[in-house]
């Protein structure tokens, strides 16, 4: 892995810093953009470009529109780097940087136009130029001040999350599971599934999170659930042994909704609250198996989460935690307990629920009264069965 990255600026201002001059150092470069190094690492940034918005368009027309000339250094805010080390050649104004260690060493912020004037400089018809910031030794509070600087391009928490290693967690439960590389943990990440709904899921069964309440906020608030996740995230390796029937779980009531319904003599179909296509499967399990090995399983109703959150929320009771090994278990396959015991009370509940809220599958997500009935019915069913 490369670490000593030279080329040559139009200038270098170094400027002492003024609590801890000993420790920080700052260096403010000019360089033509054509002599910008093409492999500055990229793991220090916390997100992920997208080339397709229009803060990026509006960096690209900086760079090679014609109104704007030669101001593109003017223009943009240009990119921050963290280095180890930091040297001039005065005689020939070559900027030597050293970055030997990757996870906080690299491209901190100005991605976007980093990844812009690659893609774009050989094409150049005119000298464009791009301010470089550099900060020296601040290693140890790289977190703090890679998440201060990219707030102006709105980073999500999830993003520095990942950065710092929070979610390695999270990496660990799905590693074996048939989406692992589906899940987007930054932002901008051309993924299908967030890495907050699988934290949302797996919190819902995090039964010591909410002993005495309903974890409504799953559903309504992804941001809350992160940051139960995050001050919590090593509790949730209880979760291992029993996180693929939770993933499995929610793919099931969602694929099983729509037959449970019409069992009982419905039509899933007509219901203004179901997206439904006759003949075509356009909605996706995100995480079941993969047809082939490769393509995404998809169905051809549109089952919001309004709903399908509640019923798995009502099936935790079906946990329980065994302190001999320090994790969770299932006190019966929740699967086959959904489709013999529950599955078709659990429905007509939600959807009772659905017709008195008005037709409104948020609202019916929200409502801690039809969590606490859907889990309160499961309980009570789960024990009768017992005696």
């Amino acid at each position: 892995m490369k670490s000593e990255y030279k080329f040559q600026v139009e200038a270098l201002r170094k400027l002492p810093d003024p609590v801890n001059p000993e420790k920080w150092e700052r260096y403010y470069a000019i360089c033509n953009v054509k002599n910008l190094p093409d492999d500055f690492p990229m793991e220090t940034n916390p997100r992920k470009q997208n080339l397709g918005t229009k803060v990026a368009k509006k960096i690209h027309d900086g760079l090679t529109g014609e109104e704007t000339g030669q101001m593109f250094h003017l223009l943009n805010r240009g990119i921050l780097l963290s280095a180890e080390n930091v040297a001039f050649n005065n005689s020939n104004n070559e900027v030597t940087i050293l970055m030997s260690n990757h996870e906080v060493h690299g491209l901190v912020d100005g991605g976007h136009s980093y990844k812009i004037i690659l893609d774009n400089r050989s094409e150049l018809t005119r000298e464009q130029f791009i301010t470089i910031e550099i900060l020296k030794g601040i290693h140890d509070d790289f977190q703090e001040i890679a998440g201060a600087r990219n707030t102006s391009v709105q980073v999500k928490e999830k993003s520095l999350a990942e950065l710092e290693g929070k979610l390695g967690v999270v990496h660990q439960i799905v590693a074996s599971e048939p989406f692992a590389q589906d899940i987007a943990y930054v932002e901008n990440d051309d993924k299908p599934i967030d890495v907050q709904e699988i934290i949302c899921l797996l919190t819902i069964f995090h039964n010591e999170l909410h002993a005495h309440s309903h974890p409504v906020y799953t559903y309504s608030s992804k941001g809350r659930a992160l940051q139960v996740y995050l001050e919590n995230n090593d509790s949730y390796r209880k979760l291992i042994p029993v996180s693929n029937k939770i993933f499995a779980l929610h793919d099931h009531i969602k694929n099983t909704m729509g037959d449970v319904y019409n069992k009982q003599g419905g039509n899933f179909g007509n219901l203004k609250e179901i997206g439904y296509s006759k003949g075509r499967r356009k909605w996706p399990l995100l995480f079941s198996p993969r047809k082939n090995g490769a393509e995404i399983i998809k169905i051809q109703y549109d089952v919001p989460s309004g709903f399908v959150y509640p019923l798995l929320g009502a099936l935790r009771f079906l946990l329980s935690y065994s302190k001999e090994k320090g994790s969770y278990e299932w006190k019966t396959d929740p699967i086959e307990y959904y489709n013999n015991s529950v599955g078709e009370k659990l429905v007509t509940l939600t959807f009772d629920a659905s017709t008195e809220l008005g037709r409104n599958p948020m609202a019916v997500g929200k409502s801690s009264r039809h969590w606490e009935g859907l889990y309160n019915y499961v309980a009570a069913t789960f024990l009768q069965q017992k005696k």
